[in-house]
Protein backbone atom coordinates (compact mmCIF):
# COMPACT_ATOMS: atom_id res chain seq x y z
CA UNK A 1 0.00 0.00 0.00
CA UNK A 2 1.44 3.56 -1.07
CA UNK A 3 0.79 6.44 1.34
CA UNK A 4 0.86 10.14 0.44
CA UNK A 5 2.72 11.87 3.15
CA UNK A 6 3.13 15.74 3.77
CA UNK A 7 6.41 16.95 4.93
CA UNK A 8 7.29 19.63 7.39
CA UNK A 9 10.84 20.24 7.75
CA UNK A 10 11.82 21.79 11.11
CA UNK A 11 15.77 22.85 11.76
CA UNK A 12 16.71 23.33 14.98
CA UNK A 13 20.64 23.17 16.14
CA UNK A 14 21.81 20.51 18.79
CA UNK A 15 25.04 20.35 20.43
CA UNK A 16 25.95 16.55 20.65
CA UNK A 17 28.40 15.10 22.24
CA UNK A 18 29.66 11.91 21.14
CA UNK A 19 30.22 9.27 24.00
CA UNK A 20 30.30 5.60 24.47
CA UNK A 21 32.03 4.58 21.49
CA UNK A 22 34.87 3.71 21.79
CA UNK A 23 34.81 -0.10 21.03
CA UNK A 24 32.67 1.36 17.59
CA UNK A 25 34.76 0.00 14.59
CA UNK A 26 34.43 2.48 11.22
CA UNK A 27 32.19 4.79 13.10
CA UNK A 28 31.71 7.80 10.94
CA UNK A 29 30.83 10.69 13.68
CA UNK A 30 34.10 11.10 15.58
CA UNK A 31 33.91 11.69 19.40
CA UNK A 32 33.05 14.94 20.96
CA UNK A 33 31.58 16.21 17.25
CA UNK A 34 29.43 19.26 17.13
CA UNK A 35 26.88 18.13 14.75
CA UNK A 36 23.60 20.19 13.24
CA UNK A 37 20.49 18.20 13.64
CA UNK A 38 17.72 18.45 11.75
CA UNK A 39 13.95 17.31 12.84
CA UNK A 40 12.17 16.27 10.00
CA UNK A 41 8.32 15.48 11.14
CA UNK A 42 6.05 13.17 8.50
CA UNK A 43 2.48 13.19 8.53
CA UNK A 44 0.08 11.12 6.81
CA UNK A 45 -2.60 12.49 4.44
CA UNK A 46 -5.28 11.07 6.51
CA UNK A 47 -4.39 12.08 9.98
CA UNK A 48 -4.36 15.46 8.70
CA UNK A 49 -8.00 16.08 9.20
CA UNK A 50 -7.39 15.07 12.79
CA UNK A 51 -5.22 17.20 14.32
CA UNK A 52 -5.30 20.42 12.03
CA UNK A 53 -7.37 22.07 15.14
CA UNK A 54 -4.76 20.65 17.36
CA UNK A 55 -2.63 22.74 19.35
CA UNK A 56 0.14 20.46 20.20
CA UNK A 57 0.59 21.54 23.85
CA UNK A 58 2.39 19.27 25.99
CA UNK A 59 0.25 16.58 27.86
CA UNK A 60 3.46 15.18 29.76
CA UNK A 61 7.16 15.84 30.14
CA UNK A 62 9.62 13.21 29.68
CA UNK A 63 10.32 13.13 33.61
CA UNK A 64 6.65 13.47 34.28
CA UNK A 65 6.43 10.13 32.12
CA UNK A 66 9.05 8.42 33.62
CA UNK A 67 7.08 8.97 37.34
CA UNK A 68 3.60 7.32 35.63
CA UNK A 69 5.10 5.04 34.23
CA UNK A 70 5.94 3.93 37.95
CA UNK A 71 2.82 4.47 38.94
CA UNK A 72 1.84 1.88 35.97
CA UNK A 73 4.05 -0.62 37.02
CA UNK A 74 2.75 -0.20 40.86
CA UNK A 75 -0.86 -1.08 39.46
CA UNK A 76 0.39 -3.90 37.57
CA UNK A 77 2.14 -7.78 37.72
CA UNK A 78 3.41 -7.76 34.04
CA UNK A 79 5.91 -5.59 33.60
CA UNK A 80 8.82 -7.24 35.03
CA UNK A 81 11.81 -5.28 36.34
CA UNK A 82 14.67 -7.19 35.22
CA UNK A 83 17.31 -5.45 37.62
CA UNK A 84 15.26 -6.65 40.50
CA UNK A 85 15.62 -10.67 39.54
CA UNK A 86 18.89 -11.83 40.98
CA UNK A 87 18.36 -15.37 41.63
CA UNK A 88 15.61 -18.23 41.05
CA UNK A 89 15.10 -21.14 42.44
CA UNK A 90 14.05 -24.11 40.00
CA UNK A 91 10.29 -23.93 41.47
CA UNK A 92 10.18 -20.71 40.20
CA UNK A 93 11.28 -21.70 36.51
CA UNK A 94 9.13 -24.96 36.61
CA UNK A 95 6.37 -22.21 37.77
CA UNK A 96 7.14 -20.03 34.61
CA UNK A 97 7.56 -23.09 32.04
CA UNK A 98 4.06 -24.75 33.94
CA UNK A 99 1.92 -21.49 33.44
CA UNK A 100 1.38 -22.62 29.47
CA UNK A 101 -0.92 -25.43 28.71
CA UNK A 102 -1.36 -27.46 25.10
CA UNK A 103 -4.54 -25.88 23.71
CA UNK A 104 -7.13 -28.42 23.00
CA UNK A 105 -6.79 -30.03 19.71
CA UNK A 106 -7.88 -30.02 16.78
CA UNK A 107 -5.23 -27.29 15.69
CA UNK A 108 -3.29 -27.35 12.17
CA UNK A 109 0.25 -26.67 11.32
CA UNK A 110 -0.69 -25.79 7.51
CA UNK A 111 -2.91 -27.79 6.39
CA UNK A 112 -1.42 -31.00 8.48
CA UNK A 113 -3.34 -31.46 11.93
CA UNK A 114 -0.81 -31.59 14.83
CA UNK A 115 -0.85 -34.89 16.11
CA UNK A 116 -0.47 -35.74 19.85
CA UNK A 117 3.16 -37.36 19.04
CA UNK A 118 3.83 -33.78 18.26
CA UNK A 119 2.43 -32.37 21.14
CA UNK A 120 4.67 -35.29 23.07
CA UNK A 121 8.11 -34.04 21.21
CA UNK A 122 6.87 -30.72 21.85
CA UNK A 123 6.66 -30.82 26.01
CA UNK A 124 10.06 -33.32 25.82
CA UNK A 125 11.64 -30.43 24.49
CA UNK A 126 11.46 -28.10 27.67
CA UNK A 127 13.52 -30.05 29.24
CA UNK A 128 11.85 -29.94 32.64
CA UNK A 129 14.45 -32.44 33.85
CA UNK A 130 17.33 -30.12 32.90
CA UNK A 131 16.36 -27.27 35.27
CA UNK A 132 18.89 -27.21 37.94
CA UNK A 133 18.43 -26.70 41.42
CA UNK A 134 20.95 -23.75 41.49
CA UNK A 135 19.28 -21.30 38.59
CA UNK A 136 22.44 -19.73 36.42
CA UNK A 137 20.61 -16.64 35.66
CA UNK A 138 22.06 -14.75 32.43
CA UNK A 139 21.76 -11.42 30.71
CA UNK A 140 21.08 -11.59 27.05
CA UNK A 141 19.75 -8.48 24.26
CA UNK A 142 17.83 -9.33 21.80
CA UNK A 143 19.40 -9.10 18.33
CA UNK A 144 16.67 -9.66 15.63
CA UNK A 145 12.74 -9.16 15.98
CA UNK A 146 11.81 -12.58 17.96
CA UNK A 147 8.74 -14.51 17.92
CA UNK A 148 8.13 -15.67 21.89
CA UNK A 149 6.06 -18.60 22.27
CA UNK A 150 4.66 -21.24 24.94
CA UNK A 151 6.23 -23.79 24.15
CA UNK A 152 9.53 -24.29 22.34
CA UNK A 153 8.13 -25.44 18.46
CA UNK A 154 8.37 -24.34 15.20
CA UNK A 155 4.97 -26.05 14.75
CA UNK A 156 2.02 -23.71 15.02
CA UNK A 157 -1.14 -24.48 16.02
CA UNK A 158 -4.12 -23.20 14.00
CA UNK A 159 -7.64 -23.46 14.47
CA UNK A 160 -8.11 -24.45 10.48
CA UNK A 161 -5.97 -25.55 7.49
CA UNK A 162 -4.64 -23.27 5.60
CA UNK A 163 -4.21 -19.96 7.82
CA UNK A 164 -0.74 -18.58 8.73
CA UNK A 165 -2.39 -16.02 11.52
CA UNK A 166 -3.54 -16.92 15.12
CA UNK A 167 -1.07 -19.62 16.35
CA UNK A 168 -2.41 -20.30 19.93
CA UNK A 169 1.05 -20.82 20.60
CA UNK A 170 2.66 -17.47 19.98
CA UNK A 171 2.33 -14.86 22.63
CA UNK A 172 4.27 -12.14 21.54
CA UNK A 173 7.12 -10.96 19.60
CA UNK A 174 10.35 -8.89 21.23
CA UNK A 175 11.59 -6.07 19.16
CA UNK A 176 15.34 -5.89 18.12
CA UNK A 177 17.19 -3.96 21.67
CA UNK A 178 14.94 -5.87 24.29
CA UNK A 179 16.91 -6.74 27.40
CA UNK A 180 16.03 -10.31 28.51
CA UNK A 181 17.03 -12.86 31.35
CA UNK A 182 18.13 -16.03 30.22
CA UNK A 183 16.97 -19.08 32.53
CA UNK A 184 16.42 -22.31 31.12
CA UNK A 185 17.60 -23.96 27.94
CA UNK A 186 15.28 -26.14 25.54
CA UNK A 187 16.36 -29.99 24.81
CA UNK A 188 17.15 -29.06 21.40
CA UNK A 189 19.20 -26.50 22.52
CA UNK A 190 17.52 -24.44 19.94
CA UNK A 191 15.28 -22.12 22.51
CA UNK A 192 15.68 -19.93 25.21
CA UNK A 193 13.11 -19.62 28.34
CA UNK A 194 13.42 -16.05 29.01
CA UNK A 195 12.10 -13.32 31.06
CA UNK A 196 11.91 -10.05 29.59
CA UNK A 197 10.20 -6.68 30.95
CA UNK A 198 6.94 -7.28 29.02
CA UNK A 199 6.43 -11.44 28.76
CA UNK A 200 8.23 -14.55 29.89
CA UNK A 201 8.22 -17.60 27.25
CA UNK A 202 10.34 -19.34 24.74
CA UNK A 203 12.84 -17.56 22.35
CA UNK A 204 15.13 -18.80 19.41
CA UNK A 205 18.70 -18.82 20.65
CA UNK A 206 19.61 -17.40 17.41
CA UNK A 207 18.04 -14.37 18.05
CA UNK A 208 19.89 -13.34 21.52
CA UNK A 209 23.14 -12.05 21.83
CA UNK A 210 25.14 -12.54 25.77
CA UNK A 211 25.58 -9.07 27.48
CA UNK A 212 27.37 -8.38 29.95
CA UNK A 213 26.46 -5.12 32.80
CA UNK A 214 28.47 -2.78 30.61
CA UNK A 215 26.60 -3.75 27.19
CA UNK A 216 23.14 -3.51 29.09
CA UNK A 217 24.06 -0.18 30.53
CA UNK A 218 25.35 0.92 26.60
CA UNK A 219 22.34 -0.51 24.57
CA UNK A 220 19.48 -0.35 27.38
CA UNK A 221 20.49 2.63 29.89
CA UNK A 222 22.12 5.01 27.28
CA UNK A 223 21.49 8.63 27.84
CA UNK A 224 22.37 9.76 23.84
CA UNK A 225 19.59 7.80 22.63
CA UNK A 226 17.04 7.96 19.42
CA UNK A 227 13.56 6.22 19.09
CA UNK A 228 12.14 4.62 16.11
CA UNK A 229 8.91 6.35 14.40
CA UNK A 230 8.16 4.49 11.37
CA UNK A 231 5.75 1.63 11.99
CA UNK A 232 7.92 -1.47 10.72
CA UNK A 233 11.41 -0.14 9.10
CA UNK A 234 13.56 -2.57 7.32
CA UNK A 235 16.90 -1.63 7.73
CA UNK A 236 18.93 -5.14 5.31
CA UNK A 237 17.31 -7.44 6.80
CA UNK A 238 16.16 -6.56 10.50
CA UNK A 239 12.76 -5.09 11.33
CA UNK A 240 13.07 -1.97 13.59
CA UNK A 241 9.47 -2.09 14.82
CA UNK A 242 7.92 1.46 16.10
CA UNK A 243 9.41 2.67 19.75
CA UNK A 244 13.03 0.98 19.21
CA UNK A 245 15.50 2.63 21.38
CA UNK A 246 18.53 2.69 20.26
CA UNK A 247 21.98 4.21 21.38
CA UNK A 248 22.55 7.42 19.14
CA UNK A 249 26.07 8.75 17.85
CA UNK A 250 25.45 11.59 15.60
CA UNK A 251 24.05 13.05 11.80
CA UNK A 252 25.78 12.48 8.68
CA UNK A 253 24.15 14.28 5.67
CA UNK A 254 20.27 12.93 5.25
CA UNK A 255 20.90 10.17 7.97
CA UNK A 256 20.81 10.02 12.01
CA UNK A 257 23.84 6.96 13.07
CA UNK A 258 22.69 4.21 15.81
CA UNK A 259 23.83 1.33 16.95
CA UNK A 260 22.25 -2.04 17.20
CA UNK A 261 23.69 -4.96 19.30
CA UNK A 262 24.54 -8.17 16.84
CA UNK A 263 25.77 -11.76 18.16
CA UNK A 264 29.55 -11.65 17.86
CA UNK A 265 31.87 -15.11 17.09
CA UNK A 266 31.43 -15.76 21.45
CA UNK A 267 27.43 -14.87 21.41
CA UNK A 268 27.65 -11.66 23.44
CA UNK A 269 26.89 -8.61 22.10
CA UNK A 270 28.66 -6.17 19.62
CA UNK A 271 28.38 -2.94 18.34
CA UNK A 272 27.51 -2.16 15.02
CA UNK A 273 26.49 1.52 13.08
CA UNK A 274 23.92 2.02 11.21
CA UNK A 275 22.21 4.83 9.37
CA UNK A 276 18.52 5.43 9.40
CA UNK A 277 16.81 8.50 7.31
CA UNK A 278 15.30 11.39 9.39
CA UNK A 279 12.22 10.92 8.52
CA UNK A 280 12.33 7.70 10.02
CA UNK A 281 13.63 8.11 13.91
CA UNK A 282 13.57 11.30 16.46
CA UNK A 283 16.39 11.95 18.66
CA UNK A 284 15.19 11.60 22.35
CA UNK A 285 11.44 10.83 23.25
CA UNK A 286 8.30 12.75 20.60
CA UNK A 287 6.70 15.07 22.99
CA UNK A 288 3.89 13.92 24.25
CA UNK A 289 0.75 15.41 22.74
CA UNK A 290 -2.33 14.50 21.16
CA UNK A 291 -1.27 15.94 18.29
CA UNK A 292 1.75 13.41 17.81
CA UNK A 293 -0.16 10.36 19.26
CA UNK A 294 -2.39 10.90 16.15
CA UNK A 295 0.40 11.59 13.72
CA UNK A 296 2.04 8.39 15.42
CA UNK A 297 -1.05 5.79 15.08
CA UNK A 298 -1.78 6.98 11.43
CA UNK A 299 1.45 5.92 10.17
CA UNK A 300 0.46 1.95 10.89
CA UNK A 301 -2.65 2.86 8.85
CA UNK A 302 -3.33 0.22 6.31
CA UNK A 303 -0.45 -1.93 8.22
CA UNK A 304 -2.15 -5.84 8.22
CA UNK A 305 -3.30 -7.10 11.51
CA UNK A 306 -1.27 -9.85 13.02
CA UNK A 307 -2.43 -11.93 16.00
CA UNK A 308 0.66 -11.33 18.90
CA UNK A 309 3.10 -9.68 16.46
CA UNK A 310 3.18 -12.55 14.13
CA UNK A 311 5.06 -12.17 10.88
CA UNK A 312 6.42 -9.11 11.39
CA UNK A 313 3.42 -7.56 12.38
CA UNK A 314 1.14 -6.01 15.57
CA UNK A 315 -2.32 -6.66 17.07
CA UNK A 316 -4.37 -4.10 18.87
CA UNK A 317 -2.71 -3.93 22.18
CA UNK A 318 1.11 -4.09 20.66
CA UNK A 319 -0.13 -1.39 18.38
CA UNK A 320 -1.09 1.06 21.25
CA UNK A 321 2.28 0.05 23.07
CA UNK A 322 4.28 0.66 20.30
CA UNK A 323 2.86 4.13 19.49
CA UNK A 324 3.21 5.19 23.08
CA UNK A 325 6.77 3.30 23.26
CA UNK A 326 7.83 6.43 21.01
CA UNK A 327 6.86 9.16 24.10
CA UNK A 328 8.75 7.02 26.99
CA UNK A 329 5.87 5.08 28.36
CA UNK A 330 6.08 1.71 29.52
CA UNK A 331 2.86 -0.27 29.10
CA UNK A 332 1.85 -4.31 29.81
CA UNK A 333 2.04 -6.34 26.44
CA UNK A 334 -1.62 -7.33 26.47
CA UNK A 335 -5.46 -5.67 26.49
CA UNK A 336 -6.22 -7.42 29.74
CA UNK A 337 -3.55 -5.84 31.36
CA UNK A 338 -3.61 -2.33 29.92
CA UNK A 339 -7.00 -1.86 30.30
CA UNK A 340 -6.26 -2.23 34.11
CA UNK A 341 -3.25 0.07 35.03
CA UNK A 342 -2.16 1.92 31.94
CA UNK A 343 -4.02 5.80 32.85
CA UNK A 344 -7.14 7.15 34.47
CA UNK A 345 -10.25 4.72 33.81
CA UNK A 346 -13.62 6.35 33.24
CA UNK A 347 -16.23 3.34 33.71
CA UNK A 348 -19.19 2.88 31.05
CA UNK A 349 -20.64 0.72 31.97
CA UNK A 350 -24.13 1.18 32.59
CA UNK A 351 -24.27 4.45 29.99
CA UNK A 352 -26.39 4.33 26.92
CA UNK A 353 -24.87 5.01 24.03
CA UNK A 354 -25.39 8.42 23.47
CA UNK A 355 -23.62 9.12 26.78
CA UNK A 356 -20.74 6.73 25.99
CA UNK A 357 -19.99 9.07 23.29
CA UNK A 358 -20.43 12.10 25.35
CA UNK A 359 -17.89 11.23 27.86
CA UNK A 360 -15.58 10.08 25.35
CA UNK A 361 -15.43 13.31 22.86
CA UNK A 362 -14.68 15.15 26.35
CA UNK A 363 -11.03 13.21 26.59
CA UNK A 364 -7.79 14.46 25.99
CA UNK A 365 -6.34 11.57 24.53
CA UNK A 366 -7.88 8.66 25.22
CA UNK A 367 -7.81 4.82 24.74
CA UNK A 368 -11.06 2.91 24.65
CA UNK A 369 -11.85 -0.11 25.67
CA UNK A 370 -13.96 -3.51 25.88
CA UNK A 371 -13.41 -6.94 26.78
CA UNK A 372 -10.55 -8.07 24.45
CA UNK A 373 -9.89 -5.37 21.88
CA UNK A 374 -8.28 -1.53 22.79
CA UNK A 375 -8.74 1.42 19.95
CA UNK A 376 -7.35 4.95 19.96
CA UNK A 377 -10.28 8.18 19.91
CA UNK A 378 -9.72 10.24 17.14
CA UNK A 379 -12.65 13.29 17.66
CA UNK A 380 -15.37 13.80 15.71
CA UNK A 381 -15.19 14.59 11.77
CA UNK A 382 -18.98 15.64 10.16
CA UNK A 383 -21.14 14.68 13.77
CA UNK A 384 -19.20 10.97 13.68
CA UNK A 385 -16.91 9.75 16.08
CA UNK A 386 -13.66 7.87 14.95
CA UNK A 387 -11.54 5.50 16.26
CA UNK A 388 -8.11 3.95 14.64
CA UNK A 389 -7.29 0.62 15.64
CA UNK A 390 -5.74 -3.00 14.71
CA UNK A 391 -8.81 -4.56 13.50
CA UNK A 392 -8.74 -8.68 14.03
CA UNK A 393 -12.30 -8.29 12.01
CA UNK A 394 -10.46 -6.15 9.06
CA UNK A 395 -7.46 -7.70 9.81
CA UNK A 396 -6.30 -4.32 8.72
CA UNK A 397 -5.05 -1.32 10.92
CA UNK A 398 -8.09 0.86 10.31
CA UNK A 399 -10.16 4.38 10.63
CA UNK A 400 -13.51 3.70 12.26
CA UNK A 401 -16.91 5.48 12.70
CA UNK A 402 -17.44 4.35 16.64
CA UNK A 403 -21.36 3.80 15.68
CA UNK A 404 -20.90 1.19 13.21
CA UNK A 405 -20.75 -2.38 13.88
CA UNK A 406 -21.43 -2.97 17.77
CA UNK A 407 -18.54 -1.16 19.28
CA UNK A 408 -20.06 1.28 20.94
CA UNK A 409 -22.19 -1.26 22.92
CA UNK A 410 -19.11 -3.29 24.34
CA UNK A 411 -17.44 -0.54 25.39
CA UNK A 412 -17.11 -0.60 28.85
CA UNK A 413 -14.41 2.15 29.52
CA UNK A 414 -12.14 4.93 28.49
CA UNK A 415 -8.44 5.68 29.68
CA UNK A 416 -6.70 8.99 29.61
CA UNK A 417 -3.00 9.19 29.97
CA UNK A 418 -3.19 11.11 32.21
Amino acid sequence: MVKKYTIILILFINIILITGCNNIKDKKIKEKEVVEDEYIEIIPDNAIKFIENLDNSIILSTDEIKEYNKKIKEKTTFIFDLNSITNLTKEDVLNYINSYTIPKLPKYNGNNKVTQNDIKVILDNRNIEGIKNNIEIKKGIIVKRSNLKSFPTDINFFSRKGINNFDSLQETELTINTPILIVHESKDKMWNFVISPIYVGWVKNDTIALATDDDINYFINNTSFGVITEASLKIDDLILDMGVKLPYIGVSKNNYQFVIPVKGDNNYAKKKVISIPRTKAHIGYLPYTKRNVIIQAFKYEGMDYSWAGMNESVDCSSYILNVYKTFGFTFPRNTVNQRDSVGNITWLNGKTNTEKLSIISDKKVSLIYQIGHVMLYLGTKEDKHYIIHASGDDMKIVVTDLNSRTYLSKIDRVITIP
